[in-house]
């Protein structure tokens, strides 16, 4: 970010601060927060420690007159959570999680399909997310306390769900809830000294299951290790039409027609489009009647 200046750095483990501070060419390092807090030259801090440490740092970074920016999930516990974002509005300073995926053009562009009405009556939310082998540390990646819940709070769903739940939920207009179920899994096999290393004690696999008022539902599944080629992206269903997040569809019906000519396709939809893609039900004229088939424009 060419209007940002990275002045300084704190970890408790004052090694990988060095570490980091030089790799980054970042002049200032410190192992206690409260001191990098008390620099008057700094307008904003990134938390990007492990969830359940959110919010104490989150929260005295406001009571300092820093604006905050913190790591997905906001906390590793709802109360957490709120303590975090009534400290900002207590403090009236500027607080933003780093929840991506609501930046990314498939969203920007659900977003615009559904606020148009172009879904008619959304009845049915998934969430998807999908590593065949993703365990961080167990598979080959980061550090074991990314594994141990007293650290993190919670695997697959708090690392990935996260991102594909608080989308939807943004999409769907944050519906209130009524009830939820769910199950965690540990079940796919792991390097046994990995496994000791690391004191892995959080789920690989997420499912769940959430009604909210008014009829509408959600189903989750969120998956670190699973023996499956894949899952199909997130998606939302309507009663006019459709879409998935990733990859980005567009999906829905143009009506009936007896014609044996193509429809035509509507001028904003354009040629060269791929993004959109209309599934049709058509009526083929043959020597036996009319015949059901079906065109897409891609």
């Amino acid at each position: 970010m060419n209007n940002v200046e990275l002045v300084a750095i704190a970890d408790v483990n004052e090694a990988e601060a060095q570490r980091v501070g030089a790799m980054m060419g970042v002049p200032h390092v410190y192992t206690d927060l409260h001191k990098l807090l008390a620099r008057d030259d700094i307008q904003a801090v990134d938390v990007c420690l492990h969830n359940n440490y959110h919010m104490a740092a989150t929260i005295a970074a406001f009571e300092a007159g820093k604006d905050v920016f913190c790591e997905k999930p906001m906390a590793g516990a709802y109360i957490d959570a709120l303590k975090m974002w009534e400290a900002s509005q207590a403090t009236g300073r500027n607080f933003g999680i780093q929840f991506v995926t609501m930046y990314a053009n498939e969203a920007k562009a659900a977003k615009s399909i559904i606020d148009s009405g172009q879904l008619g009556r959304i009845y049915h939310a998934r969430s998807y997310g999908f590593r065949r082998r993703g365990r961080p540390y167990v598979d080959g990646y980061g550090t074991p306390n990314f594994v141990q819940k007293q650290h993190s709070a919670g695997g697959a769903l708090y690392d990935m769900g996260v991102y594909h739940i608080s989308t939807l939920l943004w999409l769907i207009g944050l519906p209130k809830v009524e009830r939820i179920t769910g199950k965690a899994y540990q079940e796919i096999e792991m390097d046994e000294k990995r496994r000791a290393a690391s004191g892995y004690n959080v789920e690989e696999l997420g499912v769940g299951f959430v009604r909210f008022e008014g009829g509408l539902s959600l189903d989750i599944l969120e998956a670190w290790a699973v023996h499956m080629d894949k899952f199909d992206g997130s998606m939302i269903l309507g009663n006019q039409a459709g879409l998935r997040l990733e990859p980005f569809g567009f999906y829905r019906s143009l009506g009936i027609s007896t014609s044996t000519a193509w429809p035509t396709w509507p001028a904003s939809i354009g040629a060269s489009t791929t993004y959109v893609k209309m599934a049709t039900p058509m009526m083929a004229r043959n020597n036996t009647g009319l015949q059901p088939y079906r065109a897409a424009c891609h």
